[in-house]
């Protein structure tokens, strides 16, 4: 399946929502807040948070569509780190019918073709559960490398839980191999007003923690 991304606008809360609770079975045990308790204001929430934190340069997120650019799939994210200069983190995940299909590769890779050329960033952190079969198989299409365990970065329900931590260098060729050759040169704009538009700053006085849940689907 081919697929495209693009950034996160107000009226996504509805579908947003709707992947959500069709994907508890496959997304729960990763990430803490899918439950079936997942309401709508808590979409919006997140919504309103996405536009906010790009507005912002401190974290990038977008909807994963299919090629008709209607169908929510799933969600790709790379915020800035706040430890080091010119590294991202991502986390993402897809809904229960796209997967096993090349969605969460592709959209993941079209991220980091964004992220590599607008951010000026050197490498891109991903950390995961060990046990997280799917998300490492997707990291390993990524061409992600294996450097180490952490006991810090991942908390599922207010426990730490050790952590996969893999990096993606900007000149990898496994990610790039990925990205489809139109996608190559990224128009990218924001879809709501105040967007800052596809070359953004990564310079920011702001703090911005990264929510751990979000750090892996």
């Amino acid at each position: 399946m081919q697929v495209d991304i693009r950034p996160f606008k107000p009226t996504d809360a509805d579908e947003l929502q709707r992947a959500v609770l069709t994907s508890v079975g496959h997304i729960g045990p990763w990430l803490d807040w899918c439950t079936p308790r997942y309401t709508r204001s808590d979409a919006r929430d997140w919504v309103c948070e996405s536009i906010d934190l790009w507005a912002q340069g401190l974290a990038f997120r977008w909807v994963i569509v299919g090629k008709a650019r209607r169908d929510f799939l799933g969600c790709v994210e790379i915020c800035m780190s706040t430890c080091e200069e010119h590294v991202g983190q991502m986390g993402y995940w897809v809904r229960r019918q796209a997967i096993g299909q090349g969605v969460c590769s592709q959209g993941a890779a079209q991220a980091l073709d964004w992220a590599f050329n607008s951010l000026d960033l050197q490498r891109v952190e991903l950390f995961v559960q060990p046990s997280n079969d799917a998300s490492i198989g997707v990291a390993h299409k990524l061409g992600a490398e294996l450097i180490d365990q952490q006991h810090d970065q991942i908390f599922y329900n207010g426990q730490s839980q050790v952590a996969n931590r893999y990096q993606i260098e900007a000149d990898s060729s496994a990610w790039a191999d990925l990205v489809p050759a139109r996608r190559r040169r990224w128009p990218l704009m924001p879809e709501y007003p105040n967007g800052t538009g596809d070359r953004l700053s990564a310079g920011s006085e702001a703090s911005y923690e990264f929510r751990s849940s979000a750090k892996k689907a």
